[in-house]
């Protein structure tokens, strides 16, 4: 089995709960940075002139290059284990400082490069928050910590999107997002110098397992992750522009949505962390219903509503993610846990970007496979995660077997016939080009001697 350093196993309560103040702090001040910038980016690219497919676009740029770069991170995990702690704050400024530049640019290509860029730092930052936790605590902690952390950022979103409401609402229009930024990122870096405090040291000799036991569980649960996380990503490219653009909503009114739903989501960390899986399963069941009420109500100021439900259902769904991976730590490892978090993440803004782009302006369509989206999330639930499941656990955890075993066959014959595809076109363009010098040879010959 393997097994690795953590702070409860080091018998040290003390440590455990300066760590856990530090990371909850961190959180505090991250929530009020996030809301005043990340969570206004949609409204931002919006007021400047951007549709579903302009946001599909730097959404896809943007998950792709950090997709890259996890994807790099994970075949070559030694990284996370060597000067943990300045790579965690180096990264951790980094993500902030970037949004001192995005609103002084309207290029979209120039828009795209510099949000990829931010996307890079928050996913690696991601990956080392991520394995701070999961490296340092046991799955009881991982749960305790990640339901306090959405709890208090929540409450510190709350704040963050308060303050935005009031400058989208009076600053000029022509500054407002120059000094929402800014002030975003002063507030972010608060964080940074908290999280500068955390003892991390026992990290740099944590190890990480050759494979994994149960990788069936791991695919299972993966796959599910991108799905839900794939349609909330989706929800976020649509709803916005819906909201303004066709329904013509406000702008505070978009904003007021990010806010009612925060306050939800603090409210659902509460409720939902000491749930069973089982008890979980209700909330994904009942998110599933949220891309029908957005269509079906067509008063802007109702969506408010409608992002509490959304929100509160969404958190719940979100947590059975979290929490498998929480279970699986124990054999599957912090490392590889925490980079496959984020790998998983980008991925579902990845695919969700093109979706969006295809969909452009349609959105009875959008809204249509969103729902078929978190349908099939839920529908993988119920099947093939054992600890989910509806059926018993025993025949989930053989359908997930199959579900692996098949998928893992279906790979290898696509890469076995895509490689042989492309060797093939090769072949061909060779051929091709060896006759088409024949024949110029053959050309020059026949015109120099007659």
């Amino acid at each position: 089995m393997f097994s690795y350093l953590k702070v409860i196993g080091m018998g040290n309560q003390e440590g455990l709960y300066r760590f856990k103040l530090l990371m909850v702090l961190e959180a505090l001040f991250a929530g009020v940075y996030i809301s005043l910038t990340r969570g206004l980016f949609v409204i931002f690219l919006v007021s400047i002139g951007y549709m579903v497919e302009g946001i599909s676009f730097v959404v896809l740029v943007s998950s792709f290059a950090s997709l890259v770069i996890a994807s790099v991170i994970y075949k070559r995990p030694s990284f996370l284990m060597r000067r943990v702690k300045f790579k965690l704050v180096f990264f951790h400024a980094l993500e902030r400082i970037t949004w001192f530049f995005i609103p002084l640019i309207r290029h979209s290509l120039a828009v795209s490069l510099i949000y990829s860029l931010y996307m890079v730092f928050s996913s690696v930052l991601s990956i080392f928050l991520s394995f701070t936790i999961y490296g340092l605590l046991n799955e009881v902690e991982i749960k305790d910590i990640t339901a306090k952390r959405s709890a208090v950022m929540g409450i510190s979103n709350i704040i963050g999107y308060g303050i935005g409401i009031f400058l989208l609402a009076f600053l000029p229009h022509e500054n407002k997002f120059v000094s929402i930024f800014s002030l975003g990122t002063l507030l972010g870096l608060f964080s940074t110098v908290l999280i500068s405090f955390v003892d991390v040291s026992s990290l740099e000799r944590t190890g990480f397992p050759s494979r994994a036991e149960q990788p069936e569980k791991v695919f299972s649960a993966s796959f599910f992750f991108v799905i839900l996380l794939l349609s909330g990503n989706l929800f976020g490219i649509v709803w916005t522009p819906y909201l303004m653009n066709e329904l013509r909503g406000a702008d505070f009114i978009a904003a007021s949505m990010s806010l009612s739903g925060t306050l939800a989501s603090i409210t659902a960390s509460l409720v939902w962390s000491k749930r069973s899986f089982k008890a979980l399963r209700l909330g994904l069941v009942l998110n599933a219903l949220g891309p029908l009420l957005v269509w079906f109500v067509p008063v802007p100021e109702y969506h408010i509503g409608v992002s509490v439900f959304t929100s509160f259902t969404f958190t719940a769904a979100n947590f059975i993610g979290t929490f498998l991976f929480a279970r699986y730590n124990e054999w599957f490892g912090a490392v590889k846990s925490s980079i496959l978090l984020v790998i998983i993440s980008n991925l579902a803004q990845l695919v969700s970007a093109p979706i969006g782009m295809a969909f452009g302006s349609n959105y009875g369509l959008a809204f249509s496979i969103l729902f078929l989206a978190k349908a099939l999330a839920m529908v993988l639930a119920a099947i093939f995660i054992p600890e989910v499941a509806v059926i018993r656990e025993d025949v989930a955890r053989t359908y997930s077997r199959i579900l692996y075993k098949n998928s893992v066959v279906g790979y290898r014959v696509a890469v076995e016939v895509s490689r042989e595809t492309i060797l093939g076109v090769f072949r061909i363009l060779a051929l091709s080009i060896v006759l088409a010098t024949l024949y110029l040879i053959y050309r020059t010959l026949l015109l120099l001697i007659t």
